[in-house]
């Protein structure tokens, strides 16, 4: 992709930027109102994303997603803190990369329609066990409990990274299924032993 191509994009960057209202600047008041025009109605809770084409909400996908990702494997790398007793650049950069990348998919759909989708019957558990892990991981993490905080938080961890699968998997015609049973073939394959 060349780097005109982002100079010709559609988007006007400029409709983001509060105007001015004239009844503001008679009475000196800071008030401001804004110049976007089409917000549709399920984005009104959630205006923090501006009406954006589709290779802009890929653009924006991507890169949360690829630079989510890359802070939660670089994390892997700070493991040996965490087995010395300081979980926090293991924790921190895991858990902020996994919410930079589900953050990620707000672009392709919109946040309220990802909410929606996210608490949907087929993804409700996976959704709550990887919420629940992201919010104990940090509570833990910066609570120091009693107790092996160590062995707490990689298992938390590992319930994140299982949970955010089963949750991806759940877009996927039939993968749950699959997984189901490699996972049913693999355990009686391993009980003959």
């Amino acid at each position: 992709m060349s780097a005109s191509s982002f100079a010709d994009s559609t988007f006007d960057y400029r409709s983001l930027l509060p105007t001015r209202s004239s009844a503001s600047a008679d009475n000196g008041g800071p008030s401001y109102e804004s110049t976007t025009t089409s917000v549709d109605d399920n984005e009104v809770c959630f205006g923090f994303l501006p009406d954006l084409s589709w290779r802009e909400r890929l653009i924006g996908c991507g890169t949360c997603m690829v630079a989510g990702y890359l802070l939660s494997m670089g994390s892997f790398w700070r493991l040996k803190d965490l087995v010395r007793g300081d979980p926090y650049p293991f924790v921190i950069n895991a858990t902020i990369g996994n919410i930079i990348s589900l953050s990620g998919s707000f672009f392709l759909s919109g946040p309220h329609a990802q909410l929606q989708k996210m608490w949907h019957e087929t993804r409700r558990v996976a959704t709550a066990v990887y919420l629940a892990s992201l919010i104990l991981t940090l509570l833990i993490a910066f609570g120091k409990p009693p107790g092996p905080n160590a062995f707490y938080l990689l298992v938390l961890m590992a319930c994140q990274y299982v949970a955010i699968t089963w949750y991806c998997l759940s877009y996927i015609p039939f993968a749950r299924d699959a997984v189901r049973s490699y996972a049913r073939r693999w355990f009686s394959g391993s009980a003959e032993y």
